[in-house]
């Protein structure tokens, strides 16, 4: 029990530092157009879209924030 317990406290502290820090973990990537990536990013309560040039990867982790 105390081992659940302290799995449950690590994640929700995990998860408000990286809500606080706007940094987002991949959750989702395909190719949307000919050209463009589709990228979306968990933050917080949310998940957040972002373009990127086909290219290019879409990073596990990232700052979503402005």
């Amino acid at each position: 029990m105390k081992v659940a317990a302290a799995v449950v406290v690590s994640l929700v502290v995990a998860w408000a530092g990286l809500w606080v820090t706007d940094t987002g973990i991949l959750v989702y990537s395909a190719d949307s157009f000919a050209v463009m990536r589709d990228c979306r990013y968990f933050i917080g309560v949310s998940v957040l879209r972002r373009m990127l040039p086909l290219a290019e990867r879409c990073p596990v982790i990232r700052k979503v924030g402005n």
